[in-house]
């Protein structure tokens, strides 16, 4: 290949990538504005691991650590005791959520259907103390559930980023407000002002 002809390519290349930005300048953005508008995950999203209750707001959970076990990066902490009648009882269940890595199967082994993945995926702290996540952490998550567990995910109502009480008391200034829920998919146009 002759100088002349990389020359060319090169001015040929340069001239395609200027008409794909030009092409590109006049659209509408097709992001969303984080954190105002969250996405809306579909159920079956693998967000954060939480523990389900009955009807009753009893634990599923039975301590037959089967999920501590079968845990890859063994970040599932698992206590319990026997009572009289010689059954499990849950005194601890913790999850240090700054190495777990959403896999999932601590929900796909747990053969009481006690854990789901949650919608749940802004975990960032300035204390890694706050990312392990106890017993009553992970099950007021999961009373948050709304509807059917698919593919071993569930979706939560409410804003899982404030405690109940804090809902409860209402927002005093718009940063505290709930974000809004975008569509599952963006969409052209879905964040112009």
């Amino acid at each position: 290949m002759g100088l002349w002809q990389q020359v060319a390519d090169g001015v040929t290349g340069v001239v395609k990538g200027h008409l794909v930005t030009f092409r590109n300048l006049f659209r509408r953005p097709v992001t969303y504005r984080y954190p105002e508008v969250r996405p809306n995950l579909p159920v079956g999203t693998r967000g954060m691991p939480v523990l389900l209750s009955d009807d009753e707001g009893n634990l599923l959970c039975t301590a037959c650590e089967v999920c501590a076990r079968e845990c890859p990066v063994q970040v599932i902490h698992i206590t319990a005791h026997r009572d009289e009648n010689k059954k499990k009882v849950l005194d601890e269940f913790d999850i240090d959520m700054s190495r777990c890595m959403f896999c999932g199967i601590c929900a796909e082994v747990c053969a009481f259907g006690a854990i789901a993945m949650s919608d749940i995926y802004e975990l960032a702290d300035f204390e890694q103390e706050n990312l392990i996540y106890n017993k009553e952490r992970l099950a007021e998550l999961g009373r948050r559930r709304k509807g059917p567990i698919i593919n071993y995910g569930i979706k939560t109502e409410g804003n899982p980023y404030q405690s109940p009480a804090e809902e409860a008391e209402g927002s005093a200034g718009t940063a505290d407000k709930p974000a809004q829920s975008a569509p599952a998919t963006p969409t052209a146009g879905g964040t112009s002002r």
